[in-house]
């Protein structure tokens, strides 16, 4: 740095030198990106004595520091502490006791908090909460502050599944939430007044979990009205991972004229399904959706819809029928290993800041199967991602530049 200053005096002053050279630290890839460099490729023995070394591609555990960095960044959002620095230089890190030591302590951290708050507006999409609304004159009860209730109810509730060590199962059926006096009497929740949030105990009937939060219930609605479709959808892609494929090309929309008047949302999607290229994707996605009719578009629970009963049952493809919400988490529930493998996923691709490779699948796998003995909770799937191969090892590229 000082060597740029230098240059720039040379024919500018001082102050300008110190300006240029800020300028190239914040524009060095160095300071944008974290860089892991590959470790030089193993020499290859060869009987002639000036042959030449062929580098090979390999797996290799990476440099204290760079764990430290990764352990940092995937738990806090940030660069190292003194602590994790210090253990780096002694190359203690990578021992097991020592990396364990570390995890239970960032995660006691405040800053921890950032895990939290990154992961899981990014794992359950919460930022579409910035670009779409409930709209005002359908829903005149919705207001900006109502909204970022919502959103905090939400941020609130995925860092108490965290800081608590919870069973992720709670994502989908955990029996409590945080409200404010706004968000309370939104819900028909008594005894909470004021802006500041409290948590409460719900009977599971009406609302528990992730899944009945006014947060997802209106960022998988349209504007004006509810879609089964687009709610089904979230939950296969965002906790199932099954997401179905795209609709093909040319599929006619669904009808909204008189939509709740002439006809119920059920009935439209029924004659919309009944065309052979939409049932088979319709016929995943859907009956989740009709599970969560008793919500409106911008959360609010409700019997009816326009002037038709809400019609809440379903039956899924595999032929296990449910009726409402409450049934349907059951079922959730009742498919642990899929929803925490698809979680497991989720929070590794976080980790590692890739997407997972074919390789990265039986070690998924086994974690799943492992923090199964403990109940799935969460500590334990940071642990067992932290302490993986994919994260503690690097593989090094073919034939790049080392």
């Amino acid at each position: 740095m000082m060597t740029i200053v230098s240059q720039v005096q040379r024919r500018d002053s001082f102050e300008e030198g110190v300006r240029v050279a800020i300028e190239a630290v914040l524009l060095s890839p160095n300071f944008l990106f974290r860089i892991e460099k590959d470790q030089p490729a193993p020499q290859v023995a060869s009987a002639a004595p000036m042959a030449a070394a062929t580098p090979t591609s390999s797996s290799y555990q990476i440099s204290d520091f760079d764990l430290a960095s990764r352990l940092s960044y995937f738990l806090w959002s940030s660069m190292p502490d003194d602590e994790l620095f210090r253990l780096a230089g002694e190359k203690k890190l990578h021992e097991p006791p020592a990396l364990q030591a570390q995890i239970d302590r960032m995660l006691k951290d405040p800053k921890a908090a950032s895990l939290a708050e990154n992961f899981g507006e990014q794992w359950l999409n919460l930022r579409l909460m910035d670009r779409t609304k409930p709209d005002a004159a359908k829903f005149p009860m919705i207001d900006d502050e109502l909204l970022g209730s919502m959103r905090q109810e939400t941020r609130l509730f995925i860092s108490s599944v965290m800081n608590e060590d919870r069973s992720i199962l709670d994502f989908i059926d955990g029996k409590y939430t945080f409200v404010n006096g706004p968000l309370a009497r939104y819900y028909g929740i008594k005894g909470v007044d004021g802006e500041a949030f409290q948590r409460v105990e719900l009977d599971g009937e009406q609302r528990s979990g992730i899944l009945t939060q006014a947060s997802i219930l209106s960022i998988s609605s349209y504007a004006t009205r509810t879609s089964p479709v687009i709610r089904g959808k979230w939950v296969l892609d965002n906790l199932l991972g099954a997401a179905p494929p795209p609709p093909p090309d040319g599929i006619p929309p669904l009808v909204e004229k008189d939509l709740g008047s002439a006809a119920s949302m059920r009935q439209r999607l029924e004659q919309h399904r009944a065309d052979p290229s939409c049932a088979a994707c319709h016929n995943s996605m859907d009956p989740i959706g009709f599970g969560l009719e008793n919500y409106d578009a911008a959360g609010a629970f409700r019997t009816k819809d326009g002037n038709f009963d809400v019609d809440s049952s379903a039956t899924l493809p595999d032929g296990r029928s449910f009726k409402g919400a409450k049934e349907l988490k059951q079922i959730l529930r009742s498919d642990s290993s899929a929803f925490a493998r698809h979680f497991t996923e989720k929070l590794m691709t976080y980790a590692l800041g890739r997407g997972l490779e074919r390789s990265d699948r039986p070690v998924v796998e086994e974690m799943t199967r492992s923090v199964a003995r403990d109940d799935y909770r969460f500590d334990s799937i940071v642990s067992a991602i932290v302490q993986s191969r994919p994260f503690r090892m690097r593989t090094r590229d073919q034939g790049g530049l080392q």
